[in-house]
């Protein structure tokens, strides 16, 4: 479950797990007020990691990799 309190939580697992050459899909669905995760929230989460694609109308898509450098 990806609520708000557990966001932080979330990411860190996602990138312990990820292997160096590894992808992660994450999906939150809809920005507000069909979602519960605002474009500031969101694009502050993928900045912990580098964003190989994402989806920039009303769905909240991303497809991530670990930085390195």
């Amino acid at each position: 479950m990806f609520q708000p309190k557990y966001h932080e939580a979330t990411v860190n697992e996602i990138k312990r797990i990820l292997k160096p050459s590894g992808k992660a899909y994450l999906s939150l669905g809809f920005y507000p007020p069909l979602g519960f995760m605002g474009k500031e929230e969101w694009s502050k989460m993928l900045k912990g990691f580098k964003v190989e694609q994402r989806d920039g109308s009303s769905d909240m898509w991303a497809v991530v990799s670990i930085k390195t450098g």
